[in-house]
């Protein structure tokens, strides 16, 4: 595997040094974009998820959301907040978040695990707005969100049935007030530190998490460059024209097709010059999405890799979700007619901005709460 690896590295090395201009403009578009569009989507977030961990919320969390994540899930409270995460601000979000529930011993091996293959997806604002400006239509931001969503939520229920086995319940009811008193504990005992310093610490590792992803993405640009000189891409097209012809799918789709297995953006980008329909677009961009590019995969095992979570059951999942995504779209598209306009397009971008997408996540969080309070407890 390390003789793979090497190759790799040296054929990047390669057309760096016979495609100097070619290689510049890669990196340059893969650090533009990660300037642009990653790091201010997904700082927020990061900062976010390590401040609630450090002043022990998450903790409580564990106790307080146990009614609502157990059932469904089998995860303990605490995942909600890599679930909703996930969710709000795209990968690898979800993943930071099931590393460090694992590293404070939140959730198990297994739990963090499964939290990896259905807490990420791609981003609301990446859906509304930069996929749905690529292929020119407002409206490809929705079908792509119900191609996302439902299925990952679907995939989640699924991987309950591979968790760990639970103790079973006393069957013993626990009162509101006994809820919130276990809770409230969990808050008591997290450690004391000074709010300068878990602010500093919270900040370093939400930068370090940014940083390594703008590494991953600008490695990955200048190797999609090398597999296109060297002519590889090309065999991978005729290696993906089955997967193409199994939803019905022209040849034009597959430059998109083959450069979204590696950088998911970049693929997208690619799809969206293809002389094909709108709907064929859409359905190409779901595959390409469900599988979300090697370039992801790597930023997701890099933020677990101090945390032991390995990729056994999110690797699976996005094969399943590649497949799923465009049968559920194709089912939906006589079922569902959704306008050429939709609210993404009639917002004023200010209410998309990145952190303000921390509210509706902090809103879910609590109407979440609230319904395990309304719930009835049981030991």
């Amino acid at each position: 595997m390390n003789v793979f690896y090497i190759l790799l590295t040296m054929a990047v090395l390669a057309v760096v040094l016979l495609e100097p201009q070619a290689a510049l403009s890669a990196a340059a578009g893969a650090l533009n974009s990660w300037w642009s569009k990653v790091l201010p989507a997904l700082l927020p977030f990061f900062i976010a998820s390590e401040l609630l961990s450090r002043l022990g919320l998450l903790r409580a969390l564990g106790v307080w959301l146990t009614p609502i994540m157990r059932p469904p899930f089998r995860l303990p409270g605490a995942a909600a907040l890599g679930l909703l995460l996930g969710f709000f601000s795209g990968s690898p979000t979800g993943g930071a978040v099931a590393a460090d529930l694992k590293r404070r011993g939140l959730v198990s091996k297994n739990e963090g695990e499964r939290m990896l293959a259905f807490c990420n997806n791609a981003g609301p604002l990446y859906l509304l707005l930069t996929v749905a400006a690529l292929l020119e239509a407002p409206a490809a931001g929705l079908w792509l969100a119900l191609a996302q969503y439902p299925i990952n939520l679907a995939l989640g229920v699924l991987l309950r049935f591979w968790g760990e086995k639970t103790p079973r319940s006393s069957g013993k009811h626990i009162s509101r007030r006994e809820l919130l008193r276990r809770g409230l504990q969990e808050l008591q005992n997290a450690p004391r530190e000074p709010i300068s310093r878990i602010l500093q610490a919270s900040s370093f590792k939400a930068l370090a998490n940014i940083g390594m992803i703008g590494a991953f993405m600008l490695c990955f640009s200048l190797l999609l460059l090398a597999l296109q000189t060297f002519g590889l891409l090309a065999l991978l097209q005729t290696a993906l024209l089955p997967l193409a012809a199994l939803f019905g799918l022209p040849q034009s789709v597959l430059p998109g097709l083959s450069e979204g297995l590696f950088e998911m953006t970049l693929g997208l980008q690619t799809l969206s010059e293809a002389d094909a329909g709108l709907f064929t677009k859409v359905l190409a961009a779901s595959m390409i999405l469900g599988w979300s590019g090697l370039s992801i995969h790597a930023q997701i095992a890099g933020v677990c890799a101090d945390a032991g979570l390995s990729l056994k059951y999110y690797l699976p999942c996005r094969l399943i979700h590649v497949l799923s995504a465009p049968l559920l779209l194709t089912l939906l598209r006589e079922r569902l007619q959704l306008p050429g306009s939709t609210f993404a397009a009639l917002l004023p971008e200010q209410l998309l901005l990145p952190g303000l997408l921390l509210l509706p996540a902090a809103l879910c969080l609590g109407l979440l709460l609230l319904i395990a309070f309304l719930l009835p407890g049981r030991d």
